[in-house]
Formats: structure tokens, C-alpha cells, sequence
């Protein structure tokens, strides 16, 4: 991917909201996560492994879909925009993190005690929304609320200037909705898998499971919940007051070769020249 070393050309560069989830179970190991195989042929990341997840849409933002979350959007904003420093738009964030979870892995995620769709009356709305058709208007005939309240914020990340791509993304985890099986949308997803986090950072350092930087650092954030289960993690989220933005910038070598990419704190970090 070329990068932008032109500060003006770097900054006209707007970050695009965008939301990923950390579909989680309890597996024979500990904790699993949900990973899908980007596309080799996708814009974004080609053959990396990711979380379900992607940009926010107009439609996620509107007020029908706003008017099915089962929260409140003042309180979404508080649980979910105070903490993440988002604001009003937490709940377009949410809703596209649980219609992205949908569209690309299959799983419509669910709070206890709501009796969401399963079988043949899921794939077929899947579909439909591979059509076309609206998210929220599909969740309304079918008389499912969206689910905001199953989502907790997990971390937020902005993609350094000077990719001529980038998003300012939510994570989110959430946990796996009983009696649904994921499957890959055979499009964006080409494989999905339930993965330990140890065993995948493990398999990435072999150079046997690729993963980007930010979706590396976060599955790190998961490893010392790997032998805790779905309950403790989501509790441990719902606990968390301040997530704030994290900024990664990016260095090139002396030579104008190789890149490293920095975290606040990290040496080099304030010396960076595009910022």
C-alpha cells in the first residue's frame, strides 16, 4: 500500500468511523474469539485475519435503526460514547457493529432473555441484507430488537496518517449467541475460525497466521483472559470507564525503507514527523 508522505495530502485523509466485534466463547482451551479470513482480493488488509467488523453506514445512524436498539441513545451514549469518547455517535457505532457481525460471520448477537432467529429464518434474512436490504428494517419485521446492550466497548483505534485508508474503529466484545454457527459470507470472508489467543499470536509469530498491527495488539489485550471464561471478560469490559482514541503514527527508516509503527509513550513516538 503506497503511503502518503505529503502532510496536507496525509491530512485530507478523514478517518472513517468504523465498528468490529469480539465474538467470544468458552472453549475446551479457555477462551476463544471469532476470526474471519479477509478476501486476498479485498482493498483492506487482503488474506489478514480480523474481527467481524467494517465502516459505519448512513442507515446506522438513522433514526429507525436508532429506535430498535434496546437501550436508549442517551444511555448508549453514556455507556458506550462517554467511555470511548464518541459521544452522540455511539450508537451508529453500535448498530454497525452488531449489522457487520450479521453481514460477514452470520450471528445476529443477542441479550438474554430475547429470543433471537436461528436455522433457516436467519440465512434467509442474511441474505436478503446481502441484497440490499436494510438492517433495520429487516429487524423490524421480524420483530427482533437490535441489541445494543449485548456489545461492551473493548478499545478504539485510528489508523495513522499517511495511509491513503484509514478508520477511526470501535471494538467491541460481545459474546457468541447460543444455537447460531457462523459462517463466512463467501465475498468480504473467505474462512472464519474459533481461536485461542495464545495459540494465534503463536501461530502469527511462525508467520503462519497473518495479522495486522492493531488486531495483533488486540488479541494480545485478550491473552490474559485465556483461561477465564465469557463472563469474566464481559464484566471486566463493562467495568472500564475510559477507553480513549489510541493513535498509532508511523516512522520510516533512515533509509526511507522499512516502517515501524509507534504507540503513545514508545520512543520515537513524539519525533515522528507526519502527525
Amino acid at each position: 500500500m503506497k503511503l502518503l508522505t505529503d502532510p496536507a495530502e496525509a491530512r485530507a485523509v478523514v478517518p472513517r468511523p468504523a465498528a468490529t466485534t469480539l465474538v467470544v466463547r468458552d472453549g475446551e482451551a479457555g477462551l476463544e474469539v471469532l476470526m474471519v479470513r479477509r478476501s486476498p482480493d479485498a482493498s483492506f488488509m487482503p488474506g489478514a485475519h480480523v474481527f467481524p467488523g467494517g465502516a459505519v453506514d448512513a442507515a446506522d445512524s438513522a433514526a429507525d435503526a436508532s429506535a430498535l436498539c434496546d437501550e436508549p441513545a442517551a444511555a448508549l451514549a453514556e455507556r458506550i460514547g462517554a467511555v470511548t469518547e464518541t459521544g452522540a455517535a455511539a450508537p451508529a457505532f453500535a448498530v454497525a457493529a452488531l449489522r457487520e457481525c450479521f453481514e460477514e460471520c452470520g450471528l445476529w448477537l443477542h441479550g438474554a432473555g430475547v429470543e433471537a432467529p436461528a436455522g433457516e429464518a436467519l440465512r434467509a434474512l442474511r441474505a436478503r441484507l446481502h441484497g440490499g436490504a436494510s438492517f433495520a428494517a429487516l429487524a423490524r419485521e421480524a420483530g427482533w430488537p437490535l441489541c445494543t446492550s449485548a456489545l461492551q466497548p473493548w478499545s478504539h483505534w485510528v489508523t495513522p496518517l499517511g495511509l491513503p485508508k484509514r478508520f477511526d474503529t470501535l471494538f467491541f466484545v460481545a459474546a457468541a449467541p447460543p444455537a447460531q454457527e457462523p459462517s463466512v459470507d463467501a465475498g468480504e470472508t473467505t474462512t472464519l475460525a474459533w481461536v485461542h489467543p495464545p495459540a494465534a499470536l503463536a501461530a502469527q509469530a511462525r508467520g503462519e497466521f497473518q495479522m495486522e498491527f492493531a488486531t495483533v495488539r488486540t488479541v494480545e489485550s485478550l491473552a490474559p483472559f485465556a483461561t477465564q471464561g465469557v463472563a469474566e471478560i464481559c464484566a471486566h469490559a463493562a467495568r472500564r470507564r475510559h477507553l480513549p482514541p489510541l493513535h498509532p503514527r508511523l516512522q520510516m527508516g533512515e533509509d526511507g525503507k522499512g516502517l515501524a509503527i509507534l504507540l503513545p509513550g514508545q520512543p520515537g513516538y513524539d519525533g515522528v514527523a507526519l502527525q
